[in-house]
Protein backbone atom coordinates (compact mmCIF):
# COMPACT_ATOMS: atom_id res chain seq x y z
CA UNK A 1 0.00 0.00 0.00
CA UNK A 2 2.82 2.47 0.46
CA UNK A 3 4.34 1.54 -2.29
CA UNK A 4 1.11 2.10 -4.28
CA UNK A 5 0.81 6.03 -2.66
CA UNK A 6 4.39 6.52 -3.53
CA UNK A 7 4.06 5.33 -6.76
CA UNK A 8 1.13 7.55 -7.39
CA UNK A 9 2.48 10.95 -5.62
CA UNK A 10 5.52 10.19 -8.22
CA UNK A 11 3.34 10.13 -11.21
CA UNK A 12 0.87 12.69 -10.21
CA UNK A 13 3.30 15.55 -9.57
CA UNK A 14 6.34 14.17 -12.44
CA UNK A 15 6.74 17.56 -15.03
CA UNK A 16 6.34 14.92 -17.77
CA UNK A 17 2.79 13.94 -18.99
CA UNK A 18 1.50 10.20 -18.70
CA UNK A 19 -0.93 8.56 -20.03
CA UNK A 20 -2.49 5.36 -19.95
CA UNK A 21 -4.27 3.71 -23.46
CA UNK A 22 -6.58 0.27 -23.70
CA UNK A 23 -6.93 -0.43 -27.33
CA UNK A 24 -7.41 3.41 -28.16
CA UNK A 25 -9.07 4.36 -25.26
CA UNK A 26 -7.78 6.56 -22.88
CA UNK A 27 -7.99 5.32 -19.39
CA UNK A 28 -5.58 7.72 -16.96
CA UNK A 29 -3.65 11.20 -17.54
CA UNK A 30 -1.67 12.88 -14.68
CA UNK A 31 -2.03 16.63 -14.11
CA UNK A 32 1.21 17.26 -16.05
CA UNK A 33 -0.47 15.58 -19.08
CA UNK A 34 -3.86 17.99 -18.80
CA UNK A 35 -1.42 20.89 -18.73
CA UNK A 36 0.04 20.06 -21.88
CA UNK A 37 -2.84 19.54 -23.56
CA UNK A 38 -4.65 23.02 -22.34
CA UNK A 39 -7.32 20.89 -20.41
CA UNK A 40 -8.96 21.19 -16.55
CA UNK A 41 -10.62 18.42 -16.65
CA UNK A 42 -9.37 14.42 -16.38
CA UNK A 43 -13.00 13.70 -17.93
CA UNK A 44 -12.09 15.36 -21.24
CA UNK A 45 -9.77 12.90 -21.80
CA UNK A 46 -10.19 9.70 -20.20
CA UNK A 47 -13.17 7.34 -21.84
CA UNK A 48 -11.94 9.59 -25.11
CA UNK A 49 -9.70 7.64 -28.07
CA UNK A 50 -6.23 8.49 -27.78
CA UNK A 51 -6.41 10.17 -30.51
CA UNK A 52 -8.41 12.89 -29.73
CA UNK A 53 -5.76 15.81 -29.60
CA UNK A 54 -3.82 14.36 -32.00
CA UNK A 55 -3.95 16.88 -35.21
CA UNK A 56 -5.51 14.90 -38.50
CA UNK A 57 -2.29 14.63 -40.48
CA UNK A 58 -0.91 12.30 -37.53
CA UNK A 59 -3.65 10.87 -36.35
CA UNK A 60 -3.12 7.37 -37.97
CA UNK A 61 0.46 6.62 -36.96
CA UNK A 62 -0.06 7.61 -33.51
CA UNK A 63 -2.76 5.27 -33.04
CA UNK A 64 -0.97 2.38 -35.08
CA UNK A 65 2.09 2.61 -32.72
CA UNK A 66 0.03 2.63 -29.77
CA UNK A 67 -2.13 -0.53 -30.30
CA UNK A 68 1.23 -2.24 -31.60
CA UNK A 69 3.44 -1.52 -29.02
CA UNK A 70 -0.06 -2.96 -26.92
CA UNK A 71 0.04 -6.27 -28.58
CA UNK A 72 4.48 -6.27 -27.60
CA UNK A 73 5.91 -5.65 -31.26
CA UNK A 74 8.32 -4.08 -31.47
CA UNK A 75 8.30 0.33 -32.61
CA UNK A 76 10.20 3.13 -32.15
CA UNK A 77 11.01 3.85 -28.77
CA UNK A 78 10.75 7.18 -28.76
CA UNK A 79 8.57 9.31 -31.39
CA UNK A 80 6.88 13.10 -32.10
CA UNK A 81 3.63 14.46 -33.58
CA UNK A 82 1.77 17.22 -33.19
CA UNK A 83 -1.35 17.95 -31.01
CA UNK A 84 -3.82 21.23 -30.96
CA UNK A 85 -4.34 21.84 -27.43
CA UNK A 86 -8.02 23.52 -25.97
CA UNK A 87 -6.82 26.57 -27.06
CA UNK A 88 -6.21 26.00 -30.42
CA UNK A 89 -2.59 26.08 -30.24
CA UNK A 90 -0.59 23.57 -32.19
CA UNK A 91 2.36 21.85 -30.11
CA UNK A 92 4.67 19.35 -30.93
CA UNK A 93 5.17 16.42 -28.40
CA UNK A 94 7.64 13.69 -27.92
CA UNK A 95 6.34 10.53 -26.34
CA UNK A 96 7.82 7.66 -25.14
CA UNK A 97 6.02 4.34 -25.40
CA UNK A 98 5.99 1.41 -23.18
CA UNK A 99 3.76 -1.97 -22.92
CA UNK A 100 2.24 -2.35 -19.64
CA UNK A 101 -0.69 -4.03 -17.84
CA UNK A 102 -3.25 -1.87 -16.75
CA UNK A 103 -6.00 -3.65 -14.48
CA UNK A 104 -5.49 -6.72 -15.93
CA UNK A 105 -5.24 -5.44 -19.56
CA UNK A 106 -2.44 -5.36 -22.04
CA UNK A 107 -2.20 -1.23 -21.69
CA UNK A 108 0.45 1.15 -23.48
CA UNK A 109 1.98 3.77 -21.62
CA UNK A 110 3.23 6.84 -23.09
CA UNK A 111 5.65 9.73 -21.48
CA UNK A 112 5.09 12.72 -22.67
CA UNK A 113 7.00 15.80 -23.28
CA UNK A 114 6.07 19.67 -25.32
CA UNK A 115 9.16 20.44 -27.18
CA UNK A 116 7.54 22.96 -29.21
CA UNK A 117 10.28 25.21 -28.19
CA UNK A 118 13.14 22.99 -29.17
CA UNK A 119 11.43 22.33 -32.96
CA UNK A 120 11.07 25.79 -32.93
CA UNK A 121 14.75 26.62 -32.43
CA UNK A 122 15.75 23.86 -34.78
CA UNK A 123 14.03 25.43 -37.59
CA UNK A 124 15.21 28.52 -36.64
CA UNK A 125 18.60 27.51 -37.15
CA UNK A 126 18.16 25.49 -40.66
CA UNK A 127 16.23 28.77 -41.56
CA UNK A 128 19.51 30.50 -40.28
CA UNK A 129 21.53 27.76 -41.92
CA UNK A 130 20.11 28.53 -45.29
CA UNK A 131 20.37 32.06 -45.05
CA UNK A 132 23.81 31.81 -44.84
CA UNK A 133 24.42 29.34 -47.25
CA UNK A 134 22.66 31.99 -49.47
CA UNK A 135 24.89 34.91 -48.44
CA UNK A 136 27.56 32.80 -48.73
CA UNK A 137 26.48 32.07 -52.37
CA UNK A 138 25.61 36.14 -52.63
CA UNK A 139 29.50 36.69 -51.84
CA UNK A 140 30.71 34.54 -53.88
CA UNK A 141 28.76 35.84 -56.75
CA UNK A 142 29.92 39.24 -55.80
CA UNK A 143 33.18 38.50 -55.05
CA UNK A 144 33.07 36.83 -59.28
CA UNK A 145 31.37 40.43 -59.97
CA UNK A 146 34.53 42.19 -58.39
CA UNK A 147 36.84 39.99 -60.03
CA UNK A 148 35.17 40.87 -63.84
CA UNK A 149 35.56 44.56 -62.48
CA UNK A 150 38.82 44.62 -61.70
CA UNK A 151 39.87 43.06 -64.82
CA UNK A 152 38.08 45.59 -66.80
CA UNK A 153 39.41 48.53 -65.11
CA UNK A 154 42.98 47.09 -65.32
CA UNK A 155 42.88 46.31 -69.19
CA UNK A 156 39.44 47.48 -70.96
CA UNK A 157 40.07 51.20 -69.29
CA UNK A 158 43.76 51.23 -68.90
CA UNK A 159 44.59 50.44 -72.74
CA UNK A 160 42.90 53.43 -74.07
CA UNK A 161 44.10 55.41 -71.34
CA UNK A 162 47.77 54.77 -72.35
CA UNK A 163 46.90 55.20 -75.85
CA UNK A 164 45.28 59.03 -74.99
CA UNK A 165 49.13 59.38 -72.99
CA UNK A 166 51.40 57.87 -75.43
CA UNK A 167 50.03 60.35 -78.81
CA UNK A 168 48.80 63.42 -77.00
CA UNK A 169 52.58 63.11 -75.81
CA UNK A 170 54.06 63.08 -78.93
CA UNK A 171 51.23 65.57 -79.85
CA UNK A 172 52.36 67.85 -77.42
CA UNK A 173 55.80 67.38 -78.10
CA UNK A 174 56.16 69.13 -81.65
CA UNK A 175 53.64 71.98 -79.98
CA UNK A 176 56.05 73.03 -78.00
CA UNK A 177 58.30 73.68 -80.89
CA UNK A 178 55.85 75.65 -82.46
CA UNK A 179 53.89 78.80 -82.38
CA UNK A 180 50.28 77.53 -81.63
CA UNK A 181 50.30 78.22 -77.74
CA UNK A 182 46.46 77.77 -77.31
CA UNK A 183 46.76 74.29 -79.00
CA UNK A 184 49.82 73.63 -76.94
CA UNK A 185 47.48 74.49 -73.59
CA UNK A 186 44.59 72.34 -74.77
CA UNK A 187 47.29 69.13 -74.88
CA UNK A 188 48.64 70.07 -71.83
CA UNK A 189 44.80 69.76 -70.27
CA UNK A 190 44.36 66.44 -72.05
CA UNK A 191 47.32 64.73 -70.74
CA UNK A 192 46.86 66.43 -66.85
CA UNK A 193 43.27 64.73 -67.37
CA UNK A 194 44.62 61.44 -68.66
CA UNK A 195 47.12 61.30 -65.28
CA UNK A 196 43.96 61.82 -63.17
CA UNK A 197 42.52 59.28 -64.58
CA UNK A 198 45.09 57.03 -64.37
CA UNK A 199 45.04 57.80 -60.45
CA UNK A 200 41.51 57.25 -60.21
CA UNK A 201 41.84 53.66 -61.84
CA UNK A 202 44.90 53.02 -59.19
CA UNK A 203 42.31 54.17 -56.29
CA UNK A 204 39.52 52.36 -57.41
CA UNK A 205 41.33 49.33 -58.02
CA UNK A 206 43.08 49.62 -54.62
CA UNK A 207 39.34 50.18 -52.96
CA UNK A 208 38.31 47.10 -54.60
CA UNK A 209 41.22 44.81 -53.60
CA UNK A 210 40.78 45.33 -49.91
CA UNK A 211 37.95 43.14 -48.49
CA UNK A 212 40.11 40.45 -50.71
CA UNK A 213 43.45 40.63 -49.03
CA UNK A 214 44.14 38.30 -46.08
CA UNK A 215 43.86 40.43 -42.57
CA UNK A 216 46.65 40.00 -40.54
CA UNK A 217 45.80 40.53 -36.92
CA UNK A 218 49.04 40.97 -34.84
CA UNK A 219 50.08 43.64 -32.45
CA UNK A 220 51.27 47.28 -33.78
CA UNK A 221 53.77 49.48 -32.42
CA UNK A 222 51.96 53.07 -33.24
CA UNK A 223 54.14 55.63 -32.41
CA UNK A 224 56.79 54.08 -34.60
CA UNK A 225 54.29 53.55 -37.32
CA UNK A 226 53.02 57.12 -37.32
CA UNK A 227 56.97 58.33 -37.13
CA UNK A 228 57.82 56.51 -40.17
CA UNK A 229 54.92 57.90 -41.87
CA UNK A 230 55.24 61.11 -41.15
CA UNK A 231 59.11 61.23 -42.01
CA UNK A 232 58.13 59.86 -45.43
CA UNK A 233 55.62 62.60 -45.98
CA UNK A 234 57.86 65.54 -44.75
CA UNK A 235 59.47 64.91 -48.27
CA UNK A 236 56.49 66.45 -49.78
CA UNK A 237 55.44 68.50 -46.61
CA UNK A 238 58.58 69.88 -45.05
CA UNK A 239 57.07 72.49 -43.20
CA UNK A 240 54.80 73.10 -40.25
CA UNK A 241 54.55 71.63 -36.57
CA UNK A 242 53.46 67.75 -36.26
CA UNK A 243 52.93 66.81 -32.29
CA UNK A 244 52.67 63.38 -31.58
CA UNK A 245 51.28 62.60 -28.27
CA UNK A 246 52.17 59.30 -26.76
CA UNK A 247 50.16 56.42 -29.10
CA UNK A 248 48.75 52.93 -27.29
CA UNK A 249 49.35 50.29 -29.57
CA UNK A 250 46.46 48.09 -31.27
CA UNK A 251 45.96 44.52 -32.98
CA UNK A 252 45.46 44.64 -36.15
CA UNK A 253 47.14 44.36 -39.74
CA UNK A 254 50.43 46.51 -40.21
CA UNK A 255 50.21 47.40 -44.00
CA UNK A 256 46.50 48.57 -43.79
CA UNK A 257 46.95 50.55 -40.87
CA UNK A 258 49.73 52.04 -41.96
CA UNK A 259 47.58 52.73 -45.17
CA UNK A 260 44.93 54.22 -42.84
CA UNK A 261 47.14 57.00 -41.16
CA UNK A 262 49.62 57.69 -44.48
CA UNK A 263 45.58 59.21 -45.89
CA UNK A 264 45.00 60.55 -42.80
CA UNK A 265 48.13 62.48 -42.37
CA UNK A 266 48.94 63.51 -45.86
CA UNK A 267 44.86 64.78 -45.80
CA UNK A 268 45.80 66.85 -42.49
CA UNK A 269 48.87 67.90 -44.22
CA UNK A 270 47.74 68.91 -47.90
CA UNK A 271 43.60 70.36 -46.22
CA UNK A 272 46.68 72.73 -44.43
CA UNK A 273 49.44 73.74 -47.09
CA UNK A 274 47.48 77.52 -47.11
CA UNK A 275 47.57 77.94 -43.76
CA UNK A 276 50.87 80.44 -42.22
CA UNK A 277 51.82 77.80 -39.76
CA UNK A 278 50.73 74.16 -40.26
CA UNK A 279 49.79 72.53 -37.06
CA UNK A 280 49.41 68.86 -37.13
CA UNK A 281 48.30 66.89 -33.93
CA UNK A 282 48.42 62.82 -33.33
CA UNK A 283 47.19 60.83 -30.25
CA UNK A 284 44.90 58.02 -28.90
CA UNK A 285 42.57 57.06 -26.17
CA UNK A 286 42.33 53.73 -25.09
CA UNK A 287 38.98 51.68 -24.02
CA UNK A 288 38.03 48.71 -22.51
CA UNK A 289 38.30 46.96 -25.87
CA UNK A 290 39.65 49.61 -28.31
CA UNK A 291 41.73 52.55 -28.56
CA UNK A 292 40.52 55.64 -30.24
CA UNK A 293 43.27 57.68 -32.38
CA UNK A 294 42.77 61.09 -33.95
CA UNK A 295 44.23 63.50 -36.59
CA UNK A 296 44.02 66.78 -36.25
CA UNK A 297 44.64 70.10 -38.13
CA UNK A 298 44.37 73.18 -38.68
CA UNK A 299 43.51 73.39 -42.27
CA UNK A 300 40.56 74.27 -44.62
CA UNK A 301 38.40 72.20 -42.28
CA UNK A 302 34.51 71.27 -44.08
CA UNK A 303 31.04 72.10 -43.59
CA UNK A 304 29.78 70.00 -40.41
CA UNK A 305 26.81 69.02 -42.26
CA UNK A 306 28.76 67.44 -45.00
CA UNK A 307 30.34 64.64 -42.84
CA UNK A 308 28.18 61.85 -43.24
CA UNK A 309 29.10 62.31 -47.02
CA UNK A 310 33.35 62.54 -46.48
CA UNK A 311 33.87 58.79 -46.37
CA UNK A 312 31.80 58.13 -49.48
CA UNK A 313 33.94 56.70 -52.85
CA UNK A 314 35.11 59.76 -55.27
CA UNK A 315 33.38 62.22 -52.45
CA UNK A 316 35.07 65.52 -52.41
CA UNK A 317 34.34 68.61 -50.36
CA UNK A 318 36.90 71.14 -51.88
CA UNK A 319 37.22 72.22 -55.93
CA UNK A 320 39.71 70.12 -57.46
CA UNK A 321 41.78 73.45 -58.19
CA UNK A 322 42.28 74.46 -54.51
CA UNK A 323 43.10 70.93 -52.99
CA UNK A 324 43.90 67.94 -55.39
CA UNK A 325 43.11 64.29 -54.95
CA UNK A 326 40.59 61.64 -55.95
CA UNK A 327 38.07 61.84 -53.46
CA UNK A 328 39.09 58.37 -52.60
CA UNK A 329 41.46 58.43 -49.49
CA UNK A 330 39.22 58.15 -47.10
CA UNK A 331 36.81 55.26 -48.52
CA UNK A 332 40.06 53.61 -47.88
CA UNK A 333 40.23 54.51 -44.46
CA UNK A 334 36.60 53.48 -43.55
CA UNK A 335 37.01 50.20 -45.83
CA UNK A 336 40.15 49.12 -43.64
CA UNK A 337 38.64 50.03 -40.38
CA UNK A 338 35.55 48.51 -41.33
CA UNK A 339 37.70 45.70 -41.77
CA UNK A 340 39.04 45.77 -38.69
CA UNK A 341 35.37 46.21 -36.69
CA UNK A 342 36.20 49.51 -36.15
CA UNK A 343 34.54 52.73 -36.53
CA UNK A 344 35.69 56.53 -38.05
CA UNK A 345 34.15 59.60 -37.81
CA UNK A 346 35.30 63.58 -38.13
CA UNK A 347 34.65 66.87 -36.96
CA UNK A 348 35.49 70.41 -38.39
CA UNK A 349 34.55 74.12 -39.27
CA UNK A 350 35.14 75.82 -42.47
CA UNK A 351 38.39 77.21 -42.27
CA UNK A 352 39.16 75.58 -38.53
CA UNK A 353 40.57 72.60 -39.30
CA UNK A 354 39.32 69.08 -38.83
CA UNK A 355 39.44 66.32 -36.36
CA UNK A 356 39.33 62.54 -37.92
CA UNK A 357 38.79 59.66 -35.70
CA UNK A 358 39.26 56.00 -35.91
CA UNK A 359 38.88 53.18 -33.45
CA UNK A 360 41.02 49.47 -33.56
CA UNK A 361 41.07 46.53 -31.58
CA UNK A 362 43.35 47.06 -28.21
CA UNK A 363 46.05 44.58 -27.93
CA UNK A 364 45.57 42.04 -24.76
CA UNK A 365 47.81 40.66 -22.74
CA UNK A 366 47.35 37.35 -24.58
CA UNK A 367 47.65 38.99 -27.95
CA UNK A 368 51.00 40.95 -26.95
CA UNK A 369 52.55 37.79 -25.98
CA UNK A 370 55.01 39.92 -24.71
CA UNK A 371 55.26 43.18 -22.46
CA UNK A 372 54.34 46.54 -24.09
CA UNK A 373 57.08 48.23 -24.07
CA UNK A 374 58.39 45.63 -26.43
CA UNK A 375 55.19 46.50 -28.94
CA UNK A 376 56.43 49.88 -29.11
CA UNK A 377 60.10 49.68 -28.95
CA UNK A 378 61.47 50.42 -33.07
CA UNK A 379 60.61 47.15 -35.26
CA UNK A 380 63.50 45.89 -37.07
CA UNK A 381 61.74 45.04 -40.31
Amino acid sequence: MENDDLYRAVVENVADGIAITVGTERVYVNPAYLAIHGLREVSEVVGHPLDKFVVPEDRQSVTTRVIARQKGQLQDDIVEYRIMRADGAIRTVQASVVATVYKGQAAAMSVIRDITAIKDAEMEILRLNHELEQRVLDLRNANDELEAFNSTVSHDLRTPLMVIQGFSERIAKKLRCGQDKALADHMAIIQTSALKMEQLIDDLLAYSRLGKQALQREPVAMDQLVRDVIQELQVIYPHGDIIIHPLVPCLGDEHMIRQVFLNLLSNALKFSAKKPRRKIEVGSTEQAMEVTYFVKDNGAGFDGTCKDRLFNVFQRLHPQEEFAGTGMGLAIVKRIIGLHGGTVWAEGKPDEGAVFYVTLPRVSDHDLGRSPEAVDAPRRR
